[in-house]
């Protein structure tokens, strides 16, 4: 049930609004899928379900262990910020730089994932709350950095300077923006999401953890220093798809560099912590959608 209201809930919105507009539906249907799964559309919508794909994986480790970061729309701003920043002072270093700009991007994104943990942790505020509250302070923090402090002082618009050429993750396919990041995610979270929910110690671990303080210090499990360690991880691994998207796409930061990925990954997240193997095809499928409607 709940996978096929993950399925139509995009194509009912996109036929209500289609409705609204007085467009056919049929045809908008046609051309988003078109436009998200037609094969010359396939590297741009394996490129938009990356950061899904890297954030909802951040995301189902504390979802196993009952804790629910709303906030990895937030954390994934402050880390393509944070990336381009750092990349700004890192030209002429290569892949060092490019790997050293995406690290800090994850750290900015677990720091600022880290302060509702701390609040859940040692004062029993709801995460749900704090973290979603937390988008909005990134927002407008993002928005002043980039109209103020980091504003390219050549730009008409509120974005930073473009990073050195030698920061560019490159294309690996010509006429593509496929690159490194939307190829080694795939390859790289969709098993690793499969052993942590299925096939390993730390699954459980975080499970327990879950079931609440008394349960887990039953068997051992400190829940507080899972929850803050898996909010630090998941905030990381949005920050770092914040990274991807500056250092791999963009090559500078935006306000709208996001696109609602992070708000993206949390249906993904939620699914996959139930059926591991799941993730990859559901990011696939809201990449596909946002690239077609981008297309169409």
């Amino acid at each position: 049930m709940g996978l096929s209201i993950f399925f139509l809930a995009p194509l009912l919105a996109i036929s209500i609004f289609s409705l609204l507009s007085r467009i056919e539906v049929g045809e908008t249907l046609y051309w988003i899928f078109w436009g998200g799964f037609s094969p010359s559309q396939i590297p741009e919508t394996m490129l938009r379900a990356a950061p899904i794909l890297i954030t909802s994986f951040g995301l189902v480790a504390p979802y196993l262990a009952r804790t629910w970061n709303i906030g990895s729309e937030g954390q994934m701003l402050l880390g393509a910020v944070a990336s381009a920043w750092a990349g700004l002072h890192l030209g002429g270093l290569g892949i060092l730089g490019i790997s050293t700009s995406a690290v800090f991007g994850g750290v900015c994104g677990a720091l600022w994932a880290l302060i509702p943990a701390i609040l859940k942790a040692y004062r029993g505020a709801n995460e749900v709350f704090s973290t979603l509250m937390m988008n909005y302070l990134a927002t407008y923090l993002v928005s002043y950095l980039l109209q103020g402090p980091l504003r390219s002082p050549t730009s008409l618009f509120p974005e930073t300077a473009i990073l050195s050429r030698d920061l560019w993750v490159e294309p690996l396919i010509p006429g593509t923006r496929l690159n490194a990041f939307a190829l080694i995610s795939p390859a790289v979270i969709a098993p690793a999401t499969y052993i942590l929910v299925a096939r390993s110690t730390l699954g459980i671990i975080l499970r327990v953890a879950g079931e609440g303080s008394e349960k887990a210090r039953y068997f051992g499990v400190d829940a507080g220093r899972a929850m803050l360690a898996t909010m630090l991880f998941s905030g990381f691994l949005a920050g770092v798809a914040g990274s991807a998207e500056v250092l791999g796409i963009h090559h500078r930061a935006l306000p709208s560099i996001s696109q609602g990925y992070g708000y993206l990954a949390i249906p993904v997240a939620v699914i996959s912590t139930l059926e591991p193997r799941l993730i990859l095809p559901l990011s696939i499928y809201l990449g596909g959608i946002v690239n077609g409607i981008e297309v169409a």
